[in-house]
């Protein structure tokens, strides 16, 4: 019996062929809009859902003074689809900007750029995200204008989620007036806080944040708190979701003073840039939590951290022991996920993963636990600084001893533990092993 043609697929299942398509390839940038514009052309089925997805996202990115050109080319270029095809303005949700350092002229003084944001937002459905900024630090050139003329008409009445990154003088109140965000992410930010009021309005609710993550931007952060102001540009009250990266002494510290701000916090993760290939040098950024975050008055469900096994053993699980310590014995904590990174600032083997005062985390864990079922959660990652054999075959084998290694160490581990804490913890482990070649220079 032959197998039906492609065309007599139902719709149903070719929109569930193409999201988990879509999803499968998440992140990856360039190859996700390979696969979907292929997806696209397989028969007409599978043209809608697949532009639903090419065009969920869009990013305009400026080419700064002597590149602007090719900026207006792929903004006409984007009017002209949404002229022919208007069904696609209602797919776009989310638009990142792509902000370059040497811009002369600011999006908002585009034409076209303009003309293509003002027939996305006449579509039914509004965006809900907007990022802000590229990799490279740079600033806006007019943040007065790029507020008054972008964000406060087809911005800030809708998105729900901001994200902005390495950019030096977003205006504050590009936050303040986004009346329905709740998702707040900055990277490497800074406000510039003598923006005009909105004439239109006398009166503009504050944001009320759900989630909050942020790194390198303490100074945005003090200034979102209202650090200097006789108010505070957002509202914290019902924050569930906070998210630190600890690289910094100073965004840790700033932790605090949200914690105090909320009575609704229910998620703390606490993380840092060791997550990666190519980390950055934790024997000179390593940063100690210790006695900067006391979770006393909060309402945890979930912790995670991540601790860098630092040069100096005193260090290694003191910050996080001292968090731990904070939580009270009535509680309700449901899970504790702690990552572990040997290898990362001191050049040691496996063997480092024991090379802590494990006691004394397994007994603040017996504590928070209080008689319930906690689940507690380690990944063990460990880079491997001496894996430096060009051979493939030499590199394999380093590579499963190594593997052995970790595993041996993570299951002595997690035999002590049990010995000291009660059988209704549930203390589940996973193995992360991350390798750099030391040739490469941080």
């Amino acid at each position: 019996m032959s197998a039906a043609p492609i065309s007599h697929i139902s719709q149903e299942l070719v929109d569930k062929i193409i999201d988990d398509l879509a999803g499968s390839v998440e992140g990856i940038r360039f190859y996700r809009s390979l696969c979907l514009s292929r997806c696209s052309l397989v028969c007409k089925s599978f043209l809608p859902r697949s532009q639903y997805h090419i065009y969920r996202r869009i990013k305009i990115e400026s080419e700064g003074d002597f590149m602007h050109e090719f900026t207006i080319k792929r903004c006409q270029g984007l009017c002209r689809i949404l002229t022919q095809t208007p069904r696609i303005a209602t797919y776009v949700r989310e638009l990142h900007l792509d902000i370059q350092p040497d811009d002369k002229i600011g999006l908002h003084e585009t034409p076209s750029f303009m003309r293509a944001i003002n027939q996305i937002c006449q579509a039914h459905h509004p965006l809900d995200k907007l990022t802000l900024g590229g990799f490279r630090r740079s600033q806006l050139r007019d943040p007065q204008g790029f507020l008054d003329a972008f964000t406060r008409p087809f911005i800030s009445p809708f998105i729900t989620s901001l994200y902005i990154q390495v950019i030096r003088n977003a205006p504050i109140r590009m936050i303040q007036e986004c009346v329905n965000l709740s998702d707040l992410t900055l990277t490497a930010v800074d406000l510039e806080c003598d923006s005009r009021p909105n004439p239109s309005r006398q009166y503009v609710p504050r944001p009320r944040l759900r989630s909050l993550t942020y790194r390198l931007s303490h100074g945005a952060i003090e200034k979102l708190i209202g650090k200097g102001f006789t108010y505070h540009p957002i509202h914290l009250s019902i924050l569930r979701a906070l998210t630190i990266y600890t690289d910094e002494i100073e965004d840790i510290m700033c932790a605090q003073s949200i914690i105090r701000a909320t009575n609704s916090l229910e998620e703390l993760y606490l993380k840092s840039e060791g997550n990666k290939s190519f980390p950055p040098d934790y024997t000179r950024k390593h940063m100690s939590l210790e006695g900067h975050i006391n979770l006393k008055k909060t309402n945890l469900r979930i912790l995670h951290a991540n601790v860098i096994f630092g040069p100096s053993v005193d260090e290694r699980l003191s910050g996080i022991t001292s968090i731990l310590k904070t939580v009270p014995a009535v509680n309700v904590l449901q899970s504790f996920h702690l990552s572990v990174y040997v290898g990362f600032a001191a050049n040691v083997g496996p063997e480092g993963l024991l090379d802590a005062n494990w006691k004394s985390i397994a007994e603040q864990i017996r504590k928070i636990a209080s008689g319930k079922t906690l689940a507690f959660h380690i990944l063990f990652h460990f880079l491997d600084n001496e894996n430096t054999s060009t051979n493939e075959s030499r590199q394999k084998r380093r590579m499963e001893i190594a593997h052995s290694l970790c595993v041996n160490q993570l299951h002595r581990l997690v035999g002590e533990l049990l010995r000291i804490l009660d059988p209704p913890i549930t203390l589940s482990t996973d193995i992360n092993i991350l390798y750099h070649d030391a040739s490469d220079t941080y």
